[in-house]
């Protein structure tokens, strides 16, 4: 079976120690990354980590996920143990926080992440100006 991204699923199978801790849970694919060993990754309803799985792991659990895109975009929040990308750009400064974010989302919010990519070297080119002119 092939999975999609917001499809729910139950972890049915884990083939790792690790992963059998979450066997019989539920959760939400939010990113699929094709080519490796566990390219599914699933958001877990216990909590706000997001890990990944074999295709093998996996049950559909018969529901689709509703995503807010405006609180938790599904492109902002893949990153392993429920981190998003705004807690690490909060953090920064505005131009190094955008290079972040650009970064970070690229190939996620769209199949193309080159324009992503260029935004964030504009980012880094604006901050490397600031950083010059007050030398």
């Amino acid at each position: 079976m092939t999975y999609k991204v917001n499809e729910g699923v139950i972890i049915a199978a884990p083939s790792t120690s690790y992963a059998q801790q979450f066997k019989g849970n539920s959760g939400t694919i939010v990113h699929i990354e094709p080519h490796g060993p566990y390219a599914y990754q699933v958001q877990l309803k216990l909590g706000s980590r997001s890990i990944g799985f074999a295709e093998s792991e996996l049950s559909p659990a018969g529901f689709v996920e509703v995503v807010d895109e405006v609180n938790n975009p599904s492109h902002y929040a893949w990153l392993a143990n429920g981190v998003e990308v705004i807690d690490i750009t909060e953090q920064l400064n505005f131009s190094l926080g955008n290079v972040v974010k650009y970064v970070l989302r690229a190939g996620h919010k769209t199949d193309e992440p080159i324009t992503d990519l260029r935004k964030a070297a504009w980012y880094i080119d604006r901050e490397i100006k600031r950083l010059e002119a007050t030398q």
